[in-house]
């Protein structure tokens, strides 16, 4: 598995740039003062220097306001709100130039963003100039999983006439993780793992006097508050075993080797994890041999628990063909245990025999579940895997190119009662 490619790096240099008007003055001038040097002339050879003047008094000019700008910033930061950015979502993004002297008065100043950041359109940015400083807000609308890069900030400097103008990077660039789309598919995975536990505990319910009990820390569940013991010792206790007793599952996630399969393929994975996550049950997401393990769910570690998911996927990249894709599945499928009580969610694409002898022991259980995405010019091959899996005690559905995830999950889940 590879990770992501690196952001690009924008050049923290000087871009100065001759505008139609400098380059036509400027070769309008050396001409007059040729043809003056040729016939002459006093007054076209004092038009044509004066003309030449002028732009190399505007090219000095340039040079001094892009030196002061140098000496005078004292620093450039951002902040990014929320501080992980989720694909689809808006973000707010401050930019704060310390400068000295009158130089906060009059730097303009504008923002370079990814276009992954930004939707594709530039940066349009409110400004705001206090004494000694230059503040920028603007919105970010990210639209792409990854890792990408905000700045470096642009300090633009033009003389008088207009003849040239010059851009100057100033401060460095910050990266910035964005998250997956995720789809809510909390109440359909909330039955799904309400059925495991059933199944895993018998319709059993355990006493309260079985349970081994601890003292309550912030953040507990209130749901696990023992309250009889709780009102002996005069404090509140919880069961400490309570988590151990809900069934947990595992989200296995196929990495295909297009862009396109690998974002619904995160995106599908993702809501199912995150959606386990809110039922209160453990979670563990196997990409290849990336292995990401959330145990408490409950209360504030909830979000904790989302965030290291969503973490784990940021980086995730597509494999270079369908054998290494395969190879993959049948690592991630190696890393558990065939005689295992989890529930056991794979997303992935048409496999071949190395993949689909790996996920065979993993159907023994009964708690198997897998949804094979697949463009339609794959459709056979899909069928193929869906009834091998399904051979080996999978529940298995096939989901086609554009059909909605909500859609897909909702038949894979009828497969229950099939």
């Amino acid at each position: 598995m590879r990770r992501g490619p690196a952001p690009e790096r924008r050049a923290e240099g000087a871009e100065t740039v001759v505008t139609p008007r400098g380059v036509g003055l400027a070769a309008g001038g050396g001409a007059l003062l040729l043809v003056g040097i040729g016939f002459a002339s006093a007054p076209l050879v004092l038009i044509g220097a004066t003309v030449v003047a002028a732009v190399g008094v505007a090219a000095a000019w340039i040079l001094a306001q892009v030196l002061a700008t140098r000496a005078r910033v004292d620093a450039v930061t951002r902040s990014v709100t929320p501080a992980t950015l989720s694909a689809g979502t808006p973000g707010d993004v401050v930019v704060r130039v310390a400068a000295r002297g009158a130089l906060a008065r009059g730097l303009r100043l504008r923002e370079q963003a990814a276009a992954e950041l930004t939707g594709g359109a530039g940066t349009r940015a409110a400004i705001a100039r206090r004494p000694g400083s230059v503040e920028l807000r603007y919105r970010l609308s990210p639209t792409r999983r990854g890792r990408w890069l905000l700045g470096p900030a642009l300090a633009r400097t033009a003389d008088p006439f207009g003849l040239a103008w010059s851009d100057r990077a100033v401060g460095g660039s910050l990266e910035v993780a964005v998250w997956p789309v995720v789809v809510d598919l909390a109440a359909s995975a909330g039955e799904l793992m309400g059925t495991a536990d059933r199944a895993h505990a018998g319709a059993r319910t355990p006493a309260a006097d079985d349970a081994s009990l601890r003292d309550y820390r912030d953040g507990d569940d209130l749901r696990r508050v023992h309250w009889a013991s709780s009102a002996r010792r005069g404090t509140l206790l919880v069961r400490s075993e309570e988590q151990q007793g809900r069934t947990a599952a595992t989200v296995l996630l196929g990495l295909p080797p297009a862009q396109t399969g690998l974002e619904w393929a995160i995106t599908a994975a993702a809501s199912v994890a995150l959606s386990v996550v809110e039922a209160g049950h453990p979670v563990k997401l196997v990409a290849g041999t990336l292995e990401t393990v959330v145990q408490d769910t409950h209360g504030r570690a909830a979000e904790s628990a989302r965030a290291t998911i969503l973490d784990a996927t940021v980086d995730l990249s597509p494999t270079h063909d369908t054998a290494e894709a395969d190879r993959l599945i049948a690592a991630g499928a190696a890393r558990l245990d065939p005689g295992h009580q989890d529930v056991v969610v794979a997303v992935i694409e048409p496999s071949g025999p190395v993949a689909l002898r790996a996920l065979a022991p993993l159907g023994e259980s009964g708690r198997a579940w897998a949804l094979v995405r697949a463009p339609l010019a794959a459709r056979a091959r899909a069928e193929r895997t869906v009834e091998s899996l399904r051979a080996t005690g999978w529940r298995a559905a096939m989901t086609l190119e554009p059909e909605p995830l909500e859609e897909a999950w909702a038949r894979l889940l009828a497969e229950e009662d099939a």
